[in-house]
């Protein structure tokens, strides 16, 4: 089994609204022998702010940010072909799975990619830090830990790559490439020392192996970021087929039993109630009990949590209330008006807007508007696919279609309102906040970032009210 390590940087925290600036891949085989290496950077997208937050930790100054050869869509296209190029293979990051895999997804799908391609590399995706977690609750003494003093551990990627020998500086820190390279050592840190514990949760990488640990009734044991507990597999999701539903058995569920379904609701929506969701295709940290009850805290004889289990199996009411339950969970949640945010709430794309999205990509700039027209059935690709025209090559556009892209870019820039991303009077405000602390030796990084930030306001021209039209498909999203 060969292996794809990655590691992004991008403009913020937020997924479905920052974007990429750098990643770098490292290819490798079954026994970590370097196969190919790659490190790609863009330009920023007209339309995204990036966080002065951001910037100042990954040293990425406003030149870096315009003066790239790579258009933001070029380099999600080379990041597709590098996962395709290098099938069969375990695609493996630290903390990818929580952020970074969610960053390129999402990318994928706002420049017509297929979004889930980082899930289709063969062999399934891991993350080097839930790997680490998992060997620190059953193995603590396998690998160092550094921890701040009041006894916190610290898992930043070159803070525990400097606790065990594996060279990652300060300064090169926050590198893609510096960072793969330094996720490959702990990795294989962690194999050496670890490998039971890492063999079972490199069977995880795949949705088969934790359904296959929770295919019977008996407890199993499942991590959280620093505690295990006994749990008991119950039913699949309702609403995500990628995820099951496990009782907490540390405590005696019966005053779940005779719930009824919007009480069990309730319960579930506050975060008191023993119900926990565990995504089987996102790696989760999971054992068989004779593998892991030595590291649970205060536990109690396997004997109580298996009656503990079989109370709810052997319920009359519980399974179908509790189903009804999770049916309503997310039943109430408002879709978003905002297209960067409808992944996962418009459906899944369709075989034949696919086939088009690809073919979209293969016509020349001036083609594809009226392509997109005709041929993308989705709302939300048409509507990205017109975004992407404007972004990338605004003059083949109409004049019209040209001025109301003008507006929607001023909008999304300057506009006041309350929307989800970051607008160029939110960075500024934040430059503000940051040199009220800032030392001598970011000052001058600051002072670059807030003018950029001014010059890109003043570029806009005067600043007028703009409306965001979202209906027609010649309007950018």
């Amino acid at each position: 089994m060969g292996y794809l390590f990655y590691d992004l940087e991008s403009t913020g925290l937020l997924p479905c609204f920052d974007t990429p600036l750098q990643v770098a891949f490292l290819q490798t085989d079954s026994e970590h022998r370097v196969q190919r290496e790659l490190a790609l950077r863009c330009r920023l997208p007209h339309h995204v702010v990036p966080s002065p937050d951001a910037l100042l930790v990954t040293s990425v100054t406003p030149t870096m940010l315009d003066d790239q050869p790579l258009s933001h869509m070029e380099m999600m296209a080379q990041i597709a072909r590098a996962m395709a190029d290098s099938r069969p293979a375990m695609l493996i990051g630290y903390g990818n799975l929580r952020y970074d895999d969610e960053v390129i997804r999402q990318s994928f799908f706002q420049t017509l990619l297929p979004p889930y391609a980082g899930a289709m590399t063969g062999h399934g995706r891991a993350d080097v830090l839930t790997m680490l977690r998992a060997v620190i609750m059953l193995e603590p003494d396998a690998v160092a830990v550094p921890r701040r003093p009041e006894g916190k551990p610290v898992l930043k990627l070159g803070d525990v790559c400097r606790a065990n020998g594996i060279s990652l500086s300060e300064d090169a820190a926050h590198d893609a490439f510096a960072d793969v390279l330094a996720t490959r050592d702990l990795f294989r840190l962690l194999q050496d020392r670890a490998p039971t514990t890492m063999a079972t949760m490199l069977s995880h990488a795949k949705k088969s192996g934790p359904n296959r640990l929770m295919a019977g009734d008996d407890p199993v044991i499942l991590g959280g970021i620093s505690r295990l507990v006994p749990v008991a597999p119950f039913i699949g999701s309702p609403t995500n087929p990628n995820a099951r539903t496990v009782i907490d058995l540390r405590e005696d569920p019966s005053g779940l039993l005779n719930l009824q379904a919007p009480e069990l609701l309730a319960l579930i929506r506050s975060g008191r109630s023993a119900v926990r969701q565990v995504k089987t295709n996102a790696q989760p940290i999971l054992f068989a009990w004779d593998q892991a009850a030595h590291a649970l805290v205060e536990p109690q004889p396997l004997s109580v949590y298996s009656d503990r289990a079989r109370a709810c199996w052997d319920h009359p009411t519980f399974t179908r209330q509790l189903s009804l339950a999770l049916e309503g969970r997310y039943a109430d949640r408002e879709p978003s008006p905002w297209v960067d945010e409808q992944l996962y709430s418009g459906g899944f794309i369709s075989n034949a807007d696919a086939a088009a999205c690809e073919r979209w990509h293969q016509q020349p700039w001036d083609m594809r508007a009226g392509f997109a027209a005709q041929h993308i059935q989705d709302s939300r690709l048409r509507s990205l696919a017109i975004r992407q025209v404007f972004l990338n090559a605004p003059e083949v556009l109409s004049r019209d279609a040209w001025s109301r892209g003008q507006d929607w870019l001023r909008h999304r820039l300057t506009t006041a309102d309350e929307v989800p991303w970051l607008t160029l009077p939110k960075a500024l405000a934040r430059c503000k906040e940051l040199e009220a602390t800032a030392d001598s030796a970011s000052r001058p990084a600051l002072d670059a970032i807030k003018a950029w930030l001014v010059a890109r306001r003043e570029a806009l021209g005067p600043d007028e009210a703009a409306s965001v039209e979202r209906g027609p498909a010649m309007a950018p999203a």
